[in-house]
C-alpha cells in the first residue's frame, strides 16, 4: 500500500480531531475544586450536577487526548523512512509546528499571568495564588506554563527525538513491543516520558509503519458501533457511580477509565462512518478544524480564571452547572474567531503562532 492518506481518511482525522479538541475543552471545564483524575471521587457524593459533570469529563471524553496520540503517531510515520536525512528532516519540522509555537504560547500565558497578577480581583484567586512566580524567575514559566495543556508538545517533541528507535522497536518486533508499552502505560508507569503518550503514539505509528491504514479506515458494521457505543456509556456510568459512592475500590476506577479510553476510541471511531454523511459537507465542521490550534493554546488558563470569577458570588451546585455548559462554548467560539481575526489581519503570525497549520 501507498503510504499515503485517502481524501476519506484525511477527512475522517480531521473532523474526528474537532470532537477530541472539544471533548479535551469539556474536560478542563469540569469546575469543583477536587481535582479531577482517574480515580477521583465526587465530593458531593450522588448529587446530579456534580456526576453529570463527572460523567463527560472523567467519562466520555477521556479517549480525547489518547485519540491525538495516535493521529500524531500516525502522521509522524506516515512517511517515514529510518534514515539520518528523514529523522533531522522530520526533527526541523518539529522544530517549527511544536518548539516554536511551546515557546511562544508558554510565554504568552506566563506574561498574562504576570500582568494579571497586578489586580486585586486576580491576584487572590486560587489559581493565582498556585501559580505565583516572581517576574524574576518567570522563565519557569518555560518549563511549567500557566497553559499547562502545552505539556503535550513536550511530550511530542521527546517522542520525535526518539522516533528513530520507535520505529525500530515497532518494525522489528511485528509491533508485539505494544505489549510492554501497554503494560507500562497500564500500571501508570511513568517517568520522563508519558507512558500514555508513548503507547497511543506507537499504536498510531504502527498503523502507518505497517501500512494498515486502510483496514481501518471505514466500517460500516453498526452491530459493532452500538456494542462500542453503549460500552462507553456504560464504563462512562460505572466510574460515575464508583466516584459517587466514593468507592475505595481504586484499583477498579482506575481499570474502567483505561479500559474507558480505549473503547471511547474505538467507537468513535466506528460510529464517524454513520455520521459521515450527515457532517461531510458543514462547513462549521470544516470552518472549525481550521483554528483548532488556537483553542488547544488558549482555553487553559481561561477556564480557570473565568470559572474562578464567576463562582465567587455564587457557589451553588447550579451555578456549576451553567458554566460548565456554556463557558466552554463561549471559549471555544471567541478562540475561533480570534484565530480568523489574526489569520486574516495578520497571516505571518498566525502561521509562527500555529506552526504553519492552516495557513
Amino acid at each position: 500500500m501507498s503510504k499515503s492518506m485517502s481524501k476519506y481518511l484525511s477527512r475522517k482525522i480531521k473532523f474526528i480531531s474537532v470532537f477530541a479538541m472539544f471533548s479535551i475543552v469539556f474536560v478542563n471545564a469540569y469546575n469543583y475544586s477536587e481535582p479531577l483524575t482517574p480515580t477521583s471521587h465526587i465530593k458531593y457524593g450522588f448529587n446530579f450536577f456534580p456526576m453529570f459533570e463527572y460523567f463527560f469529563s472523567n467519562g466520555l471524553f477521556s479517549f480525547a487526548v489518547p485519540m491525538f496520540f495516535i493521529f500524531s503517531g500516525f502522521l509522524f510515520f506516515l512517511k517515514y523512512q529510518n534514515t539520518r536525512f528523514c529523522y533531522l528532516s522530520k526533527l526541523k519540522k518539529r522544530g517549527y509546528t511544536l518548539l516554536i509555537p511551546y515557546v511562544l504560547w508558554s510565554v504568552i500565558s506566563g506574561a498574562a499571568i504576570l500582568i494579571l497578577n497586578q489586580f486585586d480581583n486576580f491576584k487572590n484567586l486560587p489559581f493565582f495564588k498556585e501559580n505565583a512566580v516572581d517576574i524574576s524567575r518567570c522563565y519557569i514559566y518555560l518549563i511549567k506554563p500557566p497553559a499547562f495543556q502545552l505539556w503535550f508538545f513536550r511530550q511530542l517533541m521527546l517522542l520525535a527525538v526518539l522516533s528513530p528507535l520507535i520505529y525500530i522497536l515497532i518494525k522489528y518486533t511485528k509491533a508485539f513491543i505494544l505489549i510492554p508499552f501497554g503494560i507500562l502505560w497500564a500500571f501508570n508507569l511513568s517517568y520522563i516520558i508519558d507512558t500514555s503518550g508513548l503507547f497511543f503514539f506507537s499504536i498510531g505509528a504502527a498503523f502507518a509503519i505497517f501500512g494498515k491504514a486502510r483496514n481501518v479506515t471505514r466500517r460500516d458494521n453498526k452491530g459493532i458501533s452500538a456494542l462500542l457505543c453503549a460500552a462507553w456509556l456504560l464504563l462512562s456510568a460505572s466510574l460515575m457511580l464508583l466516584a459517587a459512592s466514593k468507592s475505595s475500590l481504586k484499583p477498579l476506577m482506575m481499570a474502567i477509565y483505561k479500559l474507558n479510553e480505549v473503547v471511547g476510541i474505538a467507537a468513535l471511531w466506528f460510529v464517524f462512518d454513520h455520521i459521515v454523511k450527515l457532517i461531510n459537507h458543514k462547513k462549521g465542521m470544516l470552518l472549525a478544524s481550521a483554528h483548532l490550534f488556537f483553542v488547544y493554546a488558549l482555553h487553559e488558563p481561561l477556564l480557570d480564571i473565568s470559572n474562578q470569577l464567576a463562582l465567587i458570588p455564587d457557589n451553588s451546585h447550579s451555578s456549576h452547572f451553567v458554566l460548565y455548559i456554556c463557558l466552554p462554548i463561549s471559549v471555544i467560539a471567541m478562540c475561533v474567531i480570534l484565530s480568523m481575526m489574526i489569520r486574516k489581519l495578520f497571516r505571518p503570525l498566525h502561521s509562527v503562532l500555529t506552526g504553519g497549520r492552516n495557513n
